[in-house]
Parts: structure tokens; sequence; C-alpha cells
């Protein structure tokens, strides 16, 4: 029949199928150890290298950095990949729902200490081993104290939780607000979960803007012009032990002209020696209660003074309390004990 009708057999036999054509896309990709791994793992390294600030790269270059991380795999697959996931062009990157809240004050304000914190990671060049080392510090804005220092060859996710962990024990305040950049140990989810676990606000800065950062990144450039032009480290130890002692002299020796030409600690000391001012209760004793304050004696009230302190990244926290001092004052000697206590 087919060759009476000058049909030819291929065409009879020909069925169309449905979906695309071709080839189906292969569902792993071979690493250079011989091991397969899955496109999702593919896909999540692409996202990590585009979280990377200043990296924007098409799907040509991205393909040399996963060659680079030991994946065997070529650019049309990098693109097909990207395309899927949208990850082709950077407004499609800031698109993410990953539900990062961003800045909305360009400047943090804050009024009173452990209210707005701010955080980020510097390179410290070790000589001795040719290599940097990196730098995690937070901040307190409103005295400019250093509240935690970390400093090692990397910073990892886990590292930034446990500072924070030590910072936030001793400091137990809740709705702080802290900002920071988009570093992948900052947006890692671990760090977020934590943060919102321990009711604490997290805010991040808009890609290639420090300068909403600018409270970090002006300490960053005091650390660059005290230390790093001054010291050649031999070892990462010695630059600890700088750090160290850098620390404890910028927390209560160095003087800022922003503080008044103060030092974070006594803002920090200040702040907290009016709050025990103002709820310090004065009372008469019982038999002179009728007469008033300025012509009879009185009593002042048992005073607290705390310290917080992180050294080495080990956190110790110190409270003293003085015994109450039961002093007949006059009203002029009332005045400049309150004074005493204020400044000191």
């Amino acid at each position: 029949m087919l060759k009476w009708s000058g049909i030819n057999r291929s065409s009879f036999y020909y069925r169309c199928k449905s979906g695309k054509q071709g080839r189906k896309p292969s569902t792993h990709t071979q690493l250079n150890d011989g091991t397969a791994v899955s496109n999702i793992s593919v896909i999540i390294a692409v996202k990590f290298i585009l979280g990377i600030e200043f990296v924007d790269y098409g799907y040509r270059v991205m393909s040399s950095c996963l060659r680079q991380e030991g994946f065997i795999i070529n650019k049309k697959k990098v693109y097909r990949l990207m395309a899927e996931q949208g990850l082709l062009y950077c407004s499609k990157i800031q698109s993410k729902s990953d539900k990062r809240k961003f800045v909305q004050y360009y400047t943090q304000q804050a009024d009173a200490p452990m209210q707005q914190l701010c955080m980020d990671i510097k390179y410290l060049h070790i000589h001795g081993a040719s290599r940097n080392a990196l730098v995690l510090t937070v901040l307190d804005v409103y005295s400019r104290k250093i509240l935690g220092q970390l400093l090692w060859w990397h910073i990892r996710k886990e590292q930034v939780k446990w500072l924070l962990n030590r910072i936030i024990e001793q400091n137990p305040v809740k709705g702080i607000t802290i900002r920071n950049d988009n570093g992948s140990q900052f947006i890692a989810q671990l760090v977020r979960d934590y943060l919102k676990e321990m009711q604490v606000d997290q805010e991040f800065t808009h890609v290639a803007t420090p300068e909403e950062n600018s409270f970090i990144e002006a300490y960053h450039s005091i650390v660059e012009r005290t230390i790093e032009r001054r010291y050649e480290f031999e070892s990462i130890y010695d630059a600890a032990l700088v750090m160290i002692r850098w620390k404890k002299h910028y927390n209560e020796k160095r003087l800022h002209g922003s503080l008044g030409d103060k030092s974070p600690q006594q803002i920090w000391n200040d702040y907290y020696a009016g709050i025990n001012l103002l709820e310090q209760p004065i009372a008469a004793k019982p038999e002179e209660k009728s007469r008033p304050v300025v012509e009879g004696p009185c009593e002042m009230a048992t005073t607290a003074s705390y310290s917080l302190e992180f050294s080495g990244g080990e956190a110790i926290f110190a409270k003293s309390r003085e015994k109450t001092v039961q002093n007949r004052l006059t009203n002029i000697e009332l005045l400049s004990s309150f004074w005493v206590l204020r400044h000191h």
C-alpha cells in the first residue's frame, strides 16, 4: 500500500511527541571528585555567588566561577538554570523573595545605649602569613562603644551568632535594631532566625551603599590609620593581642569629637548614672519627715554601677554595689554629692 500510494514508510509511521523535543535536560551535575550533585545544589551555589556584594555576573562568567568551585558544567546549562530561576539580570536578583528588611532611614538615630547597633567585617593584613585575617566588630551607635569583636582567618555564620549571643546575654534588651550589609554571614538563615528569636530587628543596607552604615565604616577608618598603618603583625596571635589592647583603649580612653571629647565608656556610664539618679528615692528620717528637705538631713539611697566588657571574645560582666551612705548633709553637700555621682 505504501508503494502504491507513494508515501514514505517513515512518514506513515511517524508519531508526533508531546512536550519539548530533544533529549531531556540533565538533573545532576558532576564534580571534579567524580561525585554527582543535583541541580538544586548548582542553583544554591549560583545564588551564593550573586549574593556577594558588587557581583553581577552573567551566565558566562558564572560558568567559570562554578568550574573554579569544582563543578563540571558548561555555559549552556548555567544559562538554562539561571533563566529558570530568574537570575540573569541584576533587577531580578534584587527581587528575590528572601524577605530581607532594608534600611528606611539613611542614618541610625539612638537615644540610649543598646538601642541601635551596627556590625561589619574588615580585613586585617597579617604580614608574617602574607594573607588577610577578618575582624568582626559590633558597635553601639549611642556611645560608639565596642560591644564585641572577633578576629580569625574566616568569619562564618556560626561565629557571628556566637558573638551576638554573648552580647545579648549580657544586655537583655528587647527591641534592639542591628544594621549590617549583605554579607553572606549576615544574610544566613541561622543568624536571621536567631535574631528573630531574640526579638532583635535586623536591617540590611542597600547594595553598594556603605554610607548607610556610616558609624561602623567610620570606626573602620580609625582602625586603618591607627593600627594598620602602624603595625606589621608576624602572626594572627600578635594581631589579637594588639586588638585586645586597642579595644580597651578605644572604649575607655580615646576621646571622640562627636561625643563631646569623651570616651565611649564615659558616655555609657553617664547615661546609666543619670538613670540611677532618676530612680533613686530620697527619704528623710522618720522623725524628720515633716521638715523641709532644705532644712533637714536626708538619706542617700543605695547606688549601683555596672560595667560591660568583652575581651578576646569572652564576656566579663561586673556588677558592683556600694554600701548605703548615711551621712548628714547640708544642702550644698547634697548637690555636690549628686554631681560626683553623675560624673564618676
